[in-house]
């Protein structure tokens, strides 16, 4: 409370009086909250055939009773993957060796009883890594990738402190590649991060894998890659240069020190973003094939757009983080969405498309999104929330209910793309809505987006009012305007006639010769009729089933009854449906024959190619 008293020179002087429990209270937070405190961690892998890391986690400037915990997930990847489910064998001693009880309080924190005089408590644990993935941490007789969520506790309550991370390597093992300090150092063992956030953020590649050292605009980058392949490292230099300086030019800076590009090559695919790094596994003999170098590069071009749009450019409930709970947020879409955009429209900017390839690309990402049913059913925002209980775990009902934020976020944002530049004649594009928001948002304040604010810079970019797209297309399930929108550009779509042609609306899975019903199509005649999942298909009107689709159904056409026979947990069943017509699909995309002056300019400055002499077919 506030008391007033009179000096001698009769001047008020405004005291503050506060109870002495409560000025204690306030020194012991400050004291262990803020004065000194500092993570370390002494990483080991003894034998790394048994897949098990020891990790020793120090504590300096314990004041008593601390509690750790391991994250639950990891930015990036919207699942709760509980990594606690893989340690082990965790015990804690103080400062002078002798043990201290710690015992779990809750699915992912420990608590342990310590001291005031236990300024420095050590604990040590072990984390069983043979999860393949770049979300995971692996460990074989040969290297290991770790990503800090699934390996490192945090300290709670001391999540900004400085972290210390000491790698002991298998005697055979000589390469690190990570992106924290000291980053230059090739013999280095013991790295540094300013906080958990920036510690969880850096994953390591340890082994003996090969390194490509490259600068681009005076930053050094470096390529990691594990696993015997066809690369070639000047062609993997040259082609990655032209990815950077192409995203460098769409958000005009380079915004870290350095970059480090982690790959695994196997059988697997995918990738997970960091701040100055990412993680990317690709299948072994992808650099020879066209097609399959091409996607590659679509994946590093996605991987490293997030260096911005997601990892500086965040949307609301995307950091700071809380590693105990979802993270949930509408905006997936944006961060997500656009970049799948943006990945092979850059392969366009780079050079390894031609315009057609890249038409290509838009014509497969609508067919994909027009061929679930859940697009009626779910809005991007709805989508973007739902990752967490639903993106993630599909099942044989996902397509009929549910939509891909990063499909339908690729062309909703080719639809903005497209509508800012009709109603700017070309002069503003969606680069100008990501350019001010990184300026407004992270460059100036370092504070997450709202979609209000997406809303508002895409109106303030474009001129027009837009918050009737948001509502119809990202919060709505209305049907995109392809034809409008991509006339505006000289395009058109061409679609596949359906004909009189036979249709069931299943899809299948043979096995052993045995032709296993994985999905109902939502409204097909198979659907209507009550055939199931899992149903094993016999025959139809008394045909054996051989292969499929069955050749008995081009001897049948829409609006033919026919039979089905199938075997469901065992017992044959006759099921009567009448065959319906396979829905449109877009066969391409063409330019119109006579296109006005104003279609030629957005088209040209769309695409950054000037409109052909010829027409395609």
């Amino acid at each position: 409370m506030y008391r007033k008293e009179s000096n001698q020179s009769g001047r008020a002087l405004n005291r503050i009086f506060l109870p002495e429990f409560l000025v204690l209270s306030v020194l012991i937070f400050f004291s262990r909250n803020c004065l000194g405190a500092e993570v370390s961690f002494r990483i080991s892998i003894p034998q790394p055939q048994t897949h098990i890391i020891q990790v020793e986690m120090t504590l300096d400037g314990a004041r008593g009773d601390e509690i750790i915990g391991m994250p639950v997930w990891t930015p990036g990847s919207y699942l709760v993957r509980e990594f606690q489910r893989h340690v082990q064998d965790i015990s804690a001693s103080g400062h002078n060796g002798q043990p201290l009880s710690i015992k779990k309080i809750d699915k992912n924190h420990w608590q342990i009883d310590g001291a005031m005089r236990d300024k420095k408590m050590v604990i040590r644990y072990q984390v069983y890594a043979f999860e393949h993935s770049v979300r995971t941490s692996f460990v074989n007789a040969e290297h290991a990738l770790i990503n800090g969520a699934s390996v490192f506790m945090y300290w709670k309550n001391h999540l900004s402190a400085k972290q210390t991370v000491d790698l002991e390597l298998p005697e055979s093992w000589s390469t690190i590649s990570t992106s924290l300090e000291p980053y230059d150092n090739r013999k280095a063992t013991r790295f540094f991060a300013k906080d958990y956030d920036e510690l969880v953020d850096s994953p390591f590649e340890i082994g003996n894998h090969h390194e490509i050292r490259f600068e681009v605009a005076g930053k050094p980058h470096l390529i990691a890659i594990y696993g015997t392949s066809n690369y070639n490292d000047s062609t993997l230099i040259e082609d990655f240069t032209k990815i950077i300086l192409a995203e460098k030019a769409i958000w005009g800076e380079l915004p870290y020190n350095r970059y480090v590009f982690i790959f695994n090559l196997g059988d697997g695919g995918g990738g997970l973003e960091h701040k100055q790094s990412s993680v990317m596994f690709a299948r072994r003999w992808t650099f020879t094939d066209k097609h399959a170098y091409h996607s590659f590069l679509s994946l590093v071009a996605h991987e490293f757009f997030h260096t911005w749009n997601i990892k500086r450019l965040r949307p609301e409930g995307l950091g700071p983080f809380d590693y105990d709970q979802e993270a949930y947020t509408e905006n997936l879409w944006f961060v997500e969405g656009l970049t799948s955009y943006y990945d092979e429209l850059l392969m366009l900017r780079s050079g390894f498309y031609q315009p057609d390839d890249y038409l290509l690309s838009i014509t497969n990402e609508i067919n994909r999104l027009e061929s679930k049913a859940g697009k009626l059913h779910q809005s991007l925002s709805e989508a973007s929330w739902d990752a967490w209980i639903k993106f993630y775990r599909p099942d044989e009902h996902t397509d009929n209910s549910t939509i891909s934020y990063y499909n339908k976020g690729a062309l909703v944002g080719m639809l903005l793309n497209l509508k800012i530049l009709d109603a700017s004649n070309g002069e503003k594009c969606l680069e100008d809505v990501l350019r001010l928001l990184y300026q407004q948002n992270y460059y100036d304040k370092d504070k997450p987006f709202a979609e209000k604010d997406i809303l508002s810079a895409t109106e303030h970019i474009s001129g027009v009012p837009m918050d009737e797209f948001f509502s119809q297309y990202i919060h709505g399930t209305a049907e995109l305007p392809y034809a409008e929108t991509l006339h505006l550009v000289g395009l058109k779509l061409d679609t596949t006639k359906a004909g009189d042609a036979a249709y069931m609306g299943i899809e299948i899975n043979e096995s052993n010769g045995r032709f296993l019903i994985r999905r109902v199509v939502e409204n097909s005649p198979a659907w209507t009729a009550g055939i199931n999942v899992h149903d094993e298909l016999i025959a139809l009107d008394g045909f054996r089933v051989t292969q499929f689709p069955p050749i008995y159904l081009k001897e049948r056409r829409a609006g033919d009854r026919i039979i089905a026979t199938v075997s469901r947990t065992g017992i044959l069943q006759d099921i009567s449906l009448t065959l319906g017509s396979p829905p449109e699909s877009i066969l391409g995309l063409s330019r119109v024959e006579n296109p006005s002056d104003d279609q030629k300019l957005i088209y040209q400055t769309w695409l950054g190619t000037a409109w052909p002499d010829t027409l395609n077919r």
